[in-house]
């Protein structure tokens, strides 16, 4: 799947038959469920948009990026362990660059109190927190 094929199935929430291993990420959200994909979508378009091309320094995501997101990273100078709770914004991009993210997103949907979203895996093992905790805070 290319960056582009990616980006609009982000974008139009189309999944194809016959996809090769997939796997799924289910969260409950009671009544927020459209409202949290619509919120994963505003972070994850913009990440996506640079997965093909130049990837901008830290200090450049903060105009990229919606500001209900990046409250919700904490500061790195305060990061003494490895919380899992709260992601730091390097931390959060350093999983999500090209070069480390092994999946691919392949379509989304939500009912009313539930978001499905399908992931095309590139590799295993392969890490997903990064996504979790996204869906985490957009759910908020």
């Amino acid at each position: 799947m290319t960056p582009a094929e990616e980006l609009e199935r982000l974008l139009s929430g189309g999944l194809l038959p016959g996809e090769p291993e997939l796997d799924e990420l289910t969260a409950s959200v009671p009544g927020r469920a459209a409202a949290t994909l619509a919120r994963m979508r505003e972070v994850l378009e913009p990440v996506l948009r640079h997965s093909s091309g130049e990837w901008p320094a830290l200090s450049e995501w903060s105009a990229e990026l919606p500001e209900w997101f990046l409250q919700q990273c904490v500061d790195d100078a305060l990061l003494r362990d490895c919380v899992l709770d709260r992601w730091s914004l390097r931390g959060w991009l350093y999983w999500l660059h090209p070069e480390r993210r092994k999946w691919r997103w392949a379509g989304a949907s939500a009912g009313t109190d539930e978001v499905r979203i399908q992931l095309q895996v590139l590799e295993r093992p392969y890490l997903r927190g990064a996504l979790e905790w996204l869906l985490t805070v957009a759910s908020a």
